[in-house]
């Protein structure tokens, strides 16, 4: 029973008595670490977040640098659509102001029913000099031939012997070792037949023309 009473007062008594030096000095130094941690986190939290933000400034100036090329992109892909519009209908303009002095030829190329002084193109075509400068064929070769021609209703070939140039537009542009077809017309003058070539019909020159068998 003693005994009992004994260890009783002594419980009480440790109980009573404050904690021993070291253990007061663990828990400060616990304190402090955790303290100095925090901090670490902290900062280290600070640190990313400031990368962080500076990563994210980056993308942004990224996408807005993209947006401003493909905005570039489309700008010039339109300057092209247009200079090419513009190249194309050029050369169209071109193709016509060509077709249109190839029209201008003189008649001897383009149209053999038009006389040539009305061509403004500057291609000179050399011509023989007027009928009545030419020397018409002896009589002996030219009248049997132009007899037949003119007694008969019929056609015969020629070969054209000068160039000739239409005067009017009743008359038939001539090219020199050309083959037409030529006929006689009551009434016509005798120095003058009417040619064909082709859909092309006019009168030509006796003199010009050498009738073919």
């Amino acid at each position: 029973m003693l005994a009992l009473h004994s260890l009783s007062f002594c419980v009480s008594l440790s109980a009573c008595l404050p904690p021993p030096e070291g253990a007061e000095l663990q828990s400060s130094a616990g304190r402090g670490l955790w303290t100095e941690e925090v901090k670490q986190a902290e900062t280290e939290l600070r640190i990313a977040q400031s990368e962080f933000d500076r990563q994210a400034e980056i993308t942004r100036l990224l996408l807005e640098g993209i947006s401003s090329t493909h905005a570039h992109h489309l700008r010039c892909l339109n300057d092209f659509v247009d200079a090419q519009a513009a190249y194309y209908a050029q050369c169209y303009q071109y193709t016509v102001n060509l077709q249109k002095q190839l029209g201008s030829f003189p008649s001897t190329f383009s149209n053999n029913n038009q006389p040539s002084g009305s061509s403004s193109a500057s291609v000179c075509v050399p011509t023989a000099p007027p009928a009545a400068s030419l020397p018409a064929p002896p009589p002996s070769q030219a009248s049997p031939a132009l007899n037949e021609l003119r007694s008969s209703s019929g056609t015969r070939k020629a070969r054209v012997l000068y160039d000739y140039d239409a005067a009017s537009s009743t008359e038939l542009s001539l090219l020199a070792d050309e083959v037409i077809t030529v006929s006689s017309v009551p009434g016509m003058d005798s120095d003058w037949l009417m040619g064909q070539r082709g859909n092309q019909k006019g009168k030509v020159p006796i003199t010009y023309l050498e009738l073919l068998n």
